[in-house]
């Protein structure tokens, strides 16, 4: 299987959920803070093991599912009423999908 940038893409949108908290400043706030850091540093870690092949099969559909939680922890976690957190999650998440999305259609082909 081939490294694909859409990985690099997740590693990327990981990493800024780890820092997103301080940025928009809603480290005070567990449910987000802990969602934001703890999902960006599991698609970091997960994506690093698809880049170095330790993980190469199925990839792309945990990458969808790790997207769908972000668009809806707001929701699920109550802390949709924190704009920036919200709206960091829910982009994070969509980034996700269609990287993941896109990544599935390419592997079909």
């Amino acid at each position: 299987m081939i490294r694909r940038w859409q990985n690099w893409g997740n590693m990327l949108t990981g990493l800024w959920l780890v820092v997103s908290p301080q940025q928009f400043g809603f480290t005070l706030d567990r449910y987000a803070s802990g969602n934001s850091i703890g999902f960006g540093t599991i698609l970091v870690i997960y994506n690093l093991m698809i880049a170095s092949r330790i993980v190469d099969e199925g990839q792309e559909f945990v990458n969808l599912i790790f997207g769908i939680w972000l668009i809806f922890s707001p929701y699920a976690l109550g802390f949709y009423d924190l704009r920036a957190a919200m709206q960091n999650a829910v982009a994070a998440g969509i980034v996700t999908v269609l990287l993941a999305s896109w990544s599935m259609y390419r592997s079909s082909r």
